[in-house]
């Protein structure tokens, strides 16, 4: 009876002692998932097409063009609710040929994605290699505590995030 009783020991130690290996594997493994798991989530942010985001003044690099919003804020009244937001830029082309930026490559929403529509003229900015330019974009917006500008400029999407209209007096 000794014998089986120390049999039954010795088999429970060598099962506890297997156990506590394969999880010890298990962690490792799950330590490497872990990594792996990091590492495909750096690689994946890197990759998705989140667009950088930026604030005024932020000099933006896009391309040969280096893009800075200088101000932003409301210029004249539409109506009773609506003003004409305009946010002013400078633009640097640092390449050797001319780049042209049009009104259709941005498109400014509020903080609820409502987007607001282009007010005025098309607008076209030209910009020689080598120079500088100034331009602004207007919009139709109300009251509305920040908006967000998107602009496409060559392959890459950017995100500024901007003062909203605060009061309507």
């Amino acid at each position: 009876m000794k014998k089986f009783w120390l049999v039954s020991a010795l088999a429970a130690a060598l099962m506890l002692a297997a156990c506590s290996e394969e999880t010890e594997e298990s962690a490792g493994n799950a330590d490497t998932s872990e990594e792996t798991t990091e590492e495909t989530g750096a690689e994946t942010s890197q990759e998705s097409s989140e667009p950088a985001l930026y604030v005024l003044e932020d000099e933006v690099q896009a391309g040969d063009l280096t893009m800075t919003a200088v101000s932003a804020g409301v210029t004249d009244q539409i109506d009773e609710t609506n003003r004409v937001y305009e946010i002013s830029f400078s633009v640097t082309n640092n390449g050797d040929e001319e780049a042209v930026i049009t009104g259709d490559q941005f498109r400014l929403t509020d903080l609820a994605d409502e987007e607001k529509p282009a007010y005025g003229d098309p607008v076209e900015w030209t910009v020689p290699a080598g120079e500088t330019v100034e331009g602004s974009l207007q919009f139709e917006a109300s009251a509305t505590t920040a908006f967000k500008l998107f602009g496409t400029l060559g392959d890459e999407e950017v995100e500024w995030r901007l003062p909203g209209i605060t009061s309507l007096d």
